[in-house]
């Protein structure tokens, strides 16, 4: 190295060296960036430039607000993809996949969101291109969420994950199993007590005094859809209530006032639907129909969306916790890259009731 070399290499070769000498051990985090300013007599820039080659050679990993730190020699950042074909529809992916992406940076483990190609018209073919993608990516592990509200989900689901494992590739489940309960795959699965879910807002709309119960949904529902509706059952059950008289109605995207029609014909007083998308349709078809919330009818959902809050009725609902669902199923899919005949995980974290005025007056 002579003098005239740029200050940004000499300060690059250096920390070099100190890694090849094992003076920096696979693990250890570098000087601050301020420190290391100090120590070399140079600008943030021209360190941020050493650094920077370091982390394109794969010798050290870079994550704002956490440090510079020394990787194992030759040793390359896991990848793991998302595979969310209903990413755009379902609110909840959004913050999930964020704390998946920071959580993975944290631990060392870049994450993939492969290109929709425009397909969202046709979930199957969007799920075939996006597992096509990962698998093309050569990613080692799937966080996977199950396609919905589609015809024999439970074989197509099972179909990308004969794919994904037939190409050594892991998979975490977030949110959902692709059978109904008790049927449970061999993955690990991330997502909340869906049963426990239903039981907390149908025993609260039985204390606030609602005598008969009704349980909303779309066609085709998820695998949680009848967790959350065997909660609710239960509910009544422990009441003294025959669990029968829930009432099971189908929302249609093609006909939102049916549901709502029907309801108040069978005298309907608290309503719990399998989703805030579905509650914010049927809230805005009762007040058409003339119905007053919470007065007559009583209105809750699940998830907690951004949404919910700003209806014309503020809405019950059961909140997830989304960034440590994401930072959990982060977690063990590193565990299982790097332990892959570990026993299997199945971990159900706790949300929250949130009352609101759809529920209580």
């Amino acid at each position: 190295m002579t003098p005239s070399s740029p200050k940004y290499l000499r300060i690059y070769k250096e920390i070099l060296r100190q890694i090849q000498e094992q003076r920096f051990l696979p693990g250890d985090v570098l000087p601050t960036e301020n420190d290391l300013c100090r120590q070399y007599g140079v600008s943030r820039p021209t360190v941020a430039r050493a650094l920077k080659r370091l982390s394109d050679e794969k010798l050290v990993q870079r994550r704002a607000g956490f440090g510079t730190r020394v990787l194992a020699p030759g040793n390359t950042l896991p990848l793991a993809g998302l595979l969310i074909p209903q990413y755009a529809e379902t609110e909840i992916f959004q913050p999930i996949c964020a704390s998946i992406a920071e959580a993975a940076g944290i631990e060392g483990m870049r994450i993939l969101n492969p290109t929709d190609l425009n397909l969202a018209g046709d979930l199957k073919k969007l799920a075939l291109s996006l597992t096509d993608q990962l698998i093309e990516a050569k990613v080692q592990g799937v966080f996977f969420a199950p396609t919905e509200h589609i015809a024999d989900s439970a074989a197509f689901n099972l179909s990308i994950l004969e794919r994904l494992t037939g190409e050594g590739i892991h998979v975490v489940l977030l949110d959902r199993d692709i059978y109904r309960w008790p049927r449970q795959t061999s993955f690990e699965m991330i997502g909340i007590d869906n049963v426990e879910a239903g039981y907390l807002l149908a025993t609260h709309l039985l204390d606030q005094g609602c005598e008969r119960l009704a349980f909303v949904t779309r066609g085709k529902p998820a695998a949680t859809v009848y967790l959350r509706r065997m909660g609710c059952r239960e509910a009544l059950r422990q009441r003294g209530i025959d669990p029968a008289t829930l009432g099971n109605v189908i929302e249609s995207a093609a006909q939102p006032g049916k549901a709502a029609a029907e309801l108040l014909a069978d005298g309907v007083d608290g309503v719990i639907c399998a989703n805030d998308a579905t509650a914010s349709t049927l809230l805005r078809s009762l007040l058409d129909a003339g119905a007053k919330i919470p007065q007559e009818i009583k209105v809750c959902g699940f998830d907690d969306v951004k949404y919910a809050s700003l209806l014309s009725v503020p809405l019950t609902t059961y909140r997830q916790p989304c960034q440590d669902i994401g930072r959990v199923a982060a977690n063990v899919m590193i565990r299982r890259i790097r332990y892959p005949n570990m026993p299997v995980l199945r971990i159900t974290l706790k949300g929250e009731l949130v009352v609101r005025e759809s529920s209580s007056v």
